[in-house]
C-alpha cells in the first residue's frame, strides 16, 4: 500500500499472524488419529496413537490460548488508531548476526525498537538476513504500542 510517498512493508494482520507456532501440533494430531484409526493387530500402537493425539490438541489449545488473544489485542488497537507513530530516520541499527543470538534492535528519534527476528509473533520482526526491510538511515514512518511494531512505512 502507498499512502503519500511512503510505502506500507509491513502491517499487522492475517498475514503476519504466527500460523507456523500455532499450527505444529497439527501433524501429530493426525498421525496420532492415523495410528489409532488404521493399525490393525497390536494394541498399544491404538494407545500411542490416541495419546499423541491429545497431547498435541493440548498444546494446540495452549498455543491458541497464548497467540490469539494477543494478536487481537494488538491488531485492535492498531485498527482503532490507539498506536503510538514516530516518523525519522533509523539510527543505532544493530541487525541480527547471520549466526547466533538472532536480537536486531534500531531507534528513531530516541523510541527504541528491538525483537527477536526468530520469535512466533504477528508484531514486526524480519531482519535484513530474512528479507526485511530495516537498514541505517533509511527513513521510515513505524507504528507501535507495547514494544510490538505494528505497521512500518518506508519514505520511497
Amino acid at each position: 500500500m502507498i499512502q503519500g510517498d511512503y510505502q506500507t512493508v509491513f502491517e499487522i494482520g492475517w498475514r503476519s499472524f504466527p500460523w507456523g507456532g500455532l499450527l505444529h501440533p497439527v501433524p501429530f494430531i493426525v498421525v496420532g488419529i492415523l495410528l489409532f484409526r488404521f493399525v490393525r493387530g497390536k494394541q498399544v500402537y491404538k494407545v500411542v496413537g490416541i495419546l499423541v493425539a491429545i497431547l498435541a490438541a493440548f498444546f494446540l489449545l495452549i498455543a491458541a490460548a497464548s497467540f490469539v488473544p494477543t494478536f487481537v489485542s494488538l491488531r485492535n488497537s492498531y485498527r482503532s488508531g490507539d498506536s503510538s507513530v514516530v516518523v525519522g530516520t533509523v539510527e543505532n541499527f544493530h541487525p541480527a548476526p547471520y549466526l547466533g543470538g538472532a536480537n536486531e534492535s534500531f531507534s528513531i528519534k530516541g523510541a527504541i525498537f528491538s525483537y527477536n527476528v526468530l520469535d512466533p509473533t504477528s508484531c514486526f520482526h524480519n531482519a535484513p538476513a530474512h528479507k526485511g526491510p530495516i537498514r541505517l538511515g533509511l527513513e521510515v514512518r513505524i507504528y507501535y504500542k507495547d514494544g510490538c511494531v505494528q505497521r512500518v512505512d518506508i519514505r520511497q
